[in-house]
């Protein structure tokens, strides 16, 4: 069981389950009518556009976190202050949540989401830790471009937006090594050689479109 199954227990009680096919955005902070949502499976994406109107991925995030929970939290604050909850001083309506690959999440409402905050301080706990890791995986990933080797970077990549299934793990479908090359901020290219090289080390196989890793130790080795 995750750290964050506390969370979902809330979101199992007063929530709904629902599937979200790849490339779908669930987050506008102008909506007042939100949804939070936590991830059970797959892998969605804070997104924005560039200038020249290109999308460009920040920060993916696999199953086990909360998600577009940001907007809701400021309006929820900024109404205890009587402030304008549209007030947008930040700029996160540039900013988005969609779906990488397809998702199942579990989802409640604002007003839910404010009642468990009014009257819940564990969930509170649960709101606040998450804002604290999404921040803490921005700076980490922010640091990791700037220290770390592209195939360091590649391999840490494998592990933590994969899933254990059966004797490997694997990485959701739909994910194409051009998504990674991207995300990463390198050459679709260069992602396809050091892939070749793990699959010939019995590293790592594609199979029906997905990359399995098959020598978990051996990846986490090279790290």
């Amino acid at each position: 069981m995750s750290k964050d199954s506390g969370i979902l227990s809330y979101f199992i009680k007063y929530g709904a389950k629902i599937s979200v096919s790849k490339q779908t955005s669930l987050c506008n902070p102008k909506l007042s009518d939100s949804y939070i949502y936590y991830l059970t499976d797959g892998i969605a994406s804070l997104t924005s556009l560039t200038k020249d109107g290109s999308e460009k991925d920040f920060l993916y995030f696999p199953a086990g976190h909360l998600l577009c929970f940001v907007p809701a939290l400021m309006r929820y604050y900024r109404k205890i202050r009587n402030e304008t909850p549209a007030d947008n001083s930040l700029g996160l309506a540039q900013f988005g949540i969609d779906t990488k690959t397809d998702c199942v999440f579990y989802r409640i409402n604002q007003q839910v989401f404010e009642t468990l905050l009014d009257t819940d301080p564990v969930f509170l706990s649960y709101v606040m830790e998450a804002a604290t890791r999404h921040y803490a995986s921005l700076v980490l990933k922010f640091q990791d471009a700037q220290e770390e080797c592209i195939s360091v970077r590649l391999y840490k990549w494998l592990l933590e937006f994969s899933q254990p299934e059966g004797s490997c793990r694997a990485v959701p479908r739909g994910l194409t090594y051009a998504d990674i090359a991207k995300y990463l901020g390198i050459h679709p290219v260069t992602v396809s050689k050091l892939a070749s090289e793990l699959k010939k080390k019995g590293i790592i196989r594609k199979e029906q479109g997905r990359i399995l890793i098959i020598n978990e130790a051996q990846l986490q080795e090279m790290i």
